[in-house]
């Protein structure tokens, strides 16, 4: 029994120092970070809490791959245990961001020749022999009266976020602000996350659902903007107004597809909406206009189509945001 509450002790041990670890630096995350902070800024002695982030890391992640983005990682942890004493808190506390807590009465002026160095060794050679082109952006907040964990890394995450608006030439705000959130959006990352990569040419295909959702937000807008745009149902029947049959309507789908891909704008959109019948949402159309796009796509598919084929596409339209009740 007693051998089993051992094991048992020593196992959730494991598991709680697990949830406290990065798996791929060893370094305390930020959960362990906290925890050993929180204790140690409680101690009357001086402080800094550094924060690093690895310059445009994403792009070198996207360019060399994730395995030398992750060797790149280990190896900054390992220079940082190296660079700073044993009684200072490391940790990895972001995807990109190593956190220094230092004790051992380093200032100001030796953290950044400490992060100099950091660059420099991993621009001259890592143990496994890589390099990289790689530099840190950091945040430096001293420990004032009064500080907690929250607090102190609230003050060096601003003065992170501020420098890299810095070294971009952009404004933010100074932590002196009078801004007490501690909220500092990196809009340049925001918006290389949100555009779209290698864009291709033509229109949007979306699945039906995230089709209504993006109807919805266009019909809210349109309200206010006064903006005109249309919805077009196109309908591949025979020539006596039927469906066609099952086994013809898969290969007639995707050539319409295509032609639907290629022949409206990039801004416009479309969604398969049954087995032989496509949506599209066309903006910043009149009805006029509307009808001119329709008239295109039918023109160049029914250009694939034997003079025999007994194939028609058929189209409706209607304006979005059009009051008249259903």
């Amino acid at each position: 029994m007693d051998q089993e509450l051992e094991r048992l002790r020593e196992e959730n041990t494991r598991l709680r120092d697990a949830a406290r670890h990065d798996s791929l630096t060893g370094l305390p995350n930020r959960v362990g970070f906290e925890a050993m902070m929180s204790e140690a800024i409680r101690k009357p002695s001086g402080g800094l809490l550094v924060l690093m982030d690895i310059d445009r890391f994403k792009h070198l992640n996207d360019r060399n791959g994730h395995i030398a983005g992750d060797a790149l990682l280990c190896e900054t942890a390992y220079l940082l245990r190296e660079l700073f004493s044993p009684r200072d808190l490391i940790a990895r506390v972001g995807g990109d961001v190593f956190a220094v807590y230092v004790t051992s009465g380093f200032g100001k002026e030796t953290v950044y020749a400490r992060a100099a160095q950091l660059t420099s060794r991993l621009r001259a050679g890592s143990r496994a022999g890589m390099r990289w082109s790689v530099s840190f952006t950091l945040g430096v907040a001293e420990k004032q009266p009064g500080d907690d964990y929250a607090s102190l890394f609230d003050r060096a995450e601003r003065l992170l976020c501020a420098s890299k608006a810095d070294r971009r030439g952009r404004r933010a705000p100074r932590p002196e602000s009078g801004d007490d959130r501690g909220i500092c959006t990196d809009m340049v990352r925001i918006r290389r996350e949100l555009r779209e990569r290698n864009p291709q040419r033509g229109a949007f295909c979306q699945d039906y659902e995230t089709f209504k959702q993006i109807y919805r937000f266009v019909e809210r807008g349109l309200t206010r903007s006064g903006y005109s745009a249309y919805t077009i149902l196109m309908t591949l029947t025979d020539a006596e107004g039927f469906f066609l049959p099952l086994s013809q309507r898969g290969a007639y789908m995707e050539q319409l597809g295509e032609d639907l891909r290629v022949s409206l704008r990039s801004g416009d959109l479309f969604t398969q909406y049954s087995s032989g019948q496509y949506l599209l949402m066309v903006l910043g159309a009149s009805g006029e206009n509307a009808a001119v796009i329709a008239a295109r796509i039918s023109n160049r598919f029914t250009s694939h189509l034997a003079p025999d084929a007994g194939i028609v596409l058929r189209y409706d339209m209607h304006p979005i945001g059009d009051p008249t009740p259903d």
